[in-house]
């Protein structure tokens, strides 16, 4: 027994896809900032820990440069802010769009129920 979705039906159903495609991307960029927000969070609490007279070098994409303790704990501490920042903002999205999809769950599942598709 074979029922064809209709058009606005299939509609619904191919946005849902994207929603939870996006949800997915979030969620991927949002683990993404807060691995690095780990490691710079590492790294500045092993730059507490070094002697001030042992020296400090930071990577500069291929170089190793020697760099001041005090002005790289700057650096790593604004990094964070902006790691916190950026991960809250992502957290406000997925969430946002995680409702968006449970709101397109409920009335997908409502449409197939009253077409029959789908027992309550």
């Amino acid at each position: 027994m074979s029922q064809e979705i209709p058009p606005q039906l299939q509609q619904e159903l191919l946005m849902r896809e994207q929603i939870r495609q996006k949800l997915i991307e979030l969620f991927e960029r949002r683990q993404q900032f807060e691995i690095m927000l780990r490691e710079t969070d590492g790294a500045l609490s092993e730059l507490d820990k070094v002697d001030p007279s042992v020296p400090i070098y930071k990577s500069v994409g291929p170089l190793l440069i020697r760099a001041d303790k005090d002005k790289l704990k700057e650096e790593l501490g604004e990094r964070k802010e902006t790691l916190a920042l950026q991960t809250k903002t992502l957290e406000k999205q997925e969430e946002r769009t995680r409702k968006q999809l449970e709101e397109k769950d409920a009335k997908l599942k409502e449409e197939l129920s009253k077409r029959g598709v789908v027992r309550g």
